[in-house]
């Protein structure tokens, strides 16, 4: 009995192990990736809730931005609604907004991030939102480990990360008014399924 025992527990390893010849982590499990898949369906609803949001942009301006916001997020595997609803509260989707700060484009990107963003003009819609998305992703993953992950995610790109380090969950009231506005416009986005805003 003894050896039937050994002889399992020797076929389990063998088979379970991985080719590398490194046992597997137990004690982290992996973390979950969804993958987006970019969507005509997709791209109308991000349309829509474009054109509801700010009907003064331009059709062309429209259909760009929500084009590269589905493409960049599935690329990167980030919710292309969540996309939208920050820049929607960043910059109303206009593509020449600047902020008090210096903050420019569709995301709001300040000009330090620039070069580490892939981006040499603030104002072009594929930059902008492409640098939006890699920056969400960045972000993403430094706080994948955290229980209130959106929220920390949406706090460091307003405040930066490392002040949301220092105060975690002891957010200034401008700061949770600013998360609580992208959530709540990213829940409506999400949970609209039929796409009328």
């Amino acid at each position: 009995m003894a050896e039937i025992v050994v002889i399992s527990a020797f076929i389990w390893f063998f088979f379970m192990t991985p080719s590398s010849g490194v046992a597997p982590n137990t004690t982290n499990p992996p973390i979950a990736v969804h993958q987006y898949q970019p969507s005509d369906i997709t791209k109308a609803r991000l349309s829509s809730y474009i054109k509801k949001s700010n009907p003064r942009i331009t059709d062309t301006d429209v259909e760009s931005i929500a084009y590269h916001i589905d493409e960049y997020a599935s690329k990167e595997g980030v919710d292309p609604f969540l996309v939208a609803a920050l820049i929607d509260r960043e910059s109303s989707f206009q593509k020449q907004a600047v902020s008090k700060t210096g903050a420019k484009g569709l995301g709001q990107i300040k000009s330090f991030n620039f070069e580490s963003l892939d981006i040499s003009d603030p104002f072009d819609i594929k930059q902008n939102v492409g640098g939006t998305v890699r920056y969400l992703k960045e972000l993403k993953t430094m706080w994948r480990d955290s229980m209130d992950h959106d929220r920390l995610v949406l706090a460091s790109y307003y405040q930066g990360p490392n002040k949301t380090k220092k105060t975690q969950h002891q957010f200034a009231s401008h700061v949770t008014r600013y998360v609580d506005d992208v959530l709540k416009k990213y829940h409506h986005l999400r949970n609209n399924n039929k796409g009328a805003y």
